[in-house]
């Protein structure tokens, strides 16, 4: 996958789960945990530099996801 498309497509999986979170209340449930797994996965298996990649708002809601 172009690298592009890998920053862009982490960056609204990131956004999703903070959807999941602050509009829906779901983090304490199965397919929360699943989302923050493939983030993850993404961001090892990628080698993504989260400081210089993502978007700013985008690296906030990762380090208060994964931080």
């Amino acid at each position: 996958m172009e690298r592009q498309t890998v920053i862009h497509n982490l960056n609204e999986e990131i956004e999703t789960l903070a959807r999941l979170h602050i509009q829906y209340g779901l983090q304490k449930t199965p397919g929360f945990a699943r989302q923050k797994e493939v983030i993850a996965r993404v961001v090892r298996d990628h080698e993504v530099d989260i400081r210089r990649e993502l978007e700013p708002h985008v690296l906030n809601l990762y380090r208060r996801y994964f931080g």
